[in-house]
């Protein structure tokens, strides 16, 4: 199988020898990979790349994701793009018609709900059960609302509810590893600052997987456009919060793998230091590659093709294949 590449740090370079990239770190060779083997390169901080190599990679429709130091996507390099110019042509219909684009909305964020009672129900034993039922109404509610603004609201309300209980989640008796609530930009505690860190190699994920199925991931239905937002992976990425980058932070910090030591701490933010980025990314992988059972396929498979089996589901609403969109939603 074709695995994905992370590379992290300052000073480190890529380039190419026969069929292989080798990686450096100033005068040593620190690793090396087979390009017919490479998914996808995702670049952390001031890593160079060399020409040579850029174009072989491009040249194989492998995409190159950039990111800062600090985890923040900040775009993609990749060869000749899908062409499914009638997927994009239906996907700018749809979103400009609020009714259409609230259909989809409403699955969005009924799954993320959905999602994150399942989390909390499974990692909680003392969860208070009116928190499970307000869960469970707020979810129902997302499906019928009427309106764009009032999803939002019933989404920042189980936001609230969720992380309410976050702390209960983790494990560790380290106060320094306390939850009180999400905070970002930066950062303000350690829990905070892998939460961030996860939903940026998220939206990656997302914008790489849209592209490869055919959509603009600039475009959603739920998340309104922007300059340079990716509002499509920002809709898709919604009920998978839950299921990848919350549940990868509470695997790490409850099984020991992070400590301070991991982590940066100056004035009024936190950051994850060049060791913590690699053990996050290393359980952000384990996660990557676990296999589920598709609740409506009924086979197994990893949750990375499960996101873009979700994203060919979205693609069959839109050109009016399947009725409405279903999120992925564990029991």
């Amino acid at each position: 199988d074709l695995v994905p590449v992370f590379i992290v740090g300052q000073g480190q370079m890529i380039k190419k020898r026969g069929d292989r990239l080798e990686f450096w770190s100033r005068e040593d060779k620190v690793g090396e990979a087979k390009l017919r083997e490479i998914a996808q390169l995702s670049l952390y901080g001031g890593v160079a790349i060399t020409t040579p190599a850029l174009v072989d990679i491009l040249q194989r429709g492998v995409p190159v994701c950039y990111f800062s130091h600090g985890g923040w996507f900040y775009g993609i390099s990749q060869g000749n793009t899908h062409k499914n110019v009638e997927l994009r042509i239906r996907q700018f219909e749809w979103a400009s018609d609020s009714a259409k684009s609230l259909t989809i909305a409403r699955s969005f964020v009924s799954g993320k709900i959905r999602n994150s009672r399942t989390l909390v129900r499974r990692n909680d034993p003392s969860i208070p059960k009116r928190v499970l039922t307000s869960l469970s109404r707020l979810a129902k509610e997302a499906e019928v609302v009427e309106s764009a603004e009032s999803l939002l609201g019933i989404e920042g309300a189980a936001a609230q509810v969720y992380f309410s209980r976050f702390d209960n989640l983790l494990k560790s008796e380290d106060v320094t590893f306390s939850f009180e609530n999400r905070n970002k930009r930066p950062p303000k505690d350690p829990v905070n600052a892998v939460l961030s860190y996860l939903y940026g190699a998220m939206v990656k994920e997302f914008f790489v997987t849209l592209l490869a199925v055919g959509f603009d991931p600039y475009l959603g239905f739920y998340h309104r456009p922007r300059y340079g937002r990716p509002a499509l992976a920002l809709d898709l990425m919604e009920e998978f919060r839950p299921l990848i980058a919350d549940s990868v932070t509470i695997t790490l910090f409850n099984n020991g793998e992070l400590t301070e030591n991991d982590f940066i701490f100056r004035g009024l933010g936190i950051s994850l230091n060049q060791k913590g980025k690699k053990t996050v990314i290393a359980g952000y992988e384990r996660r990557m590659t676990t296999e589920v059972t598709h609740p409506i396929f009924g086979y197994k498979v990893s949750y990375r093709r499960i996101l873009e089996v979700q994203a060919r589901l979205l693609a069959r609403v839109i050109q009016g294949e399947i009725q409405e969109y279903p999120p992925f939603c564990t029991r």
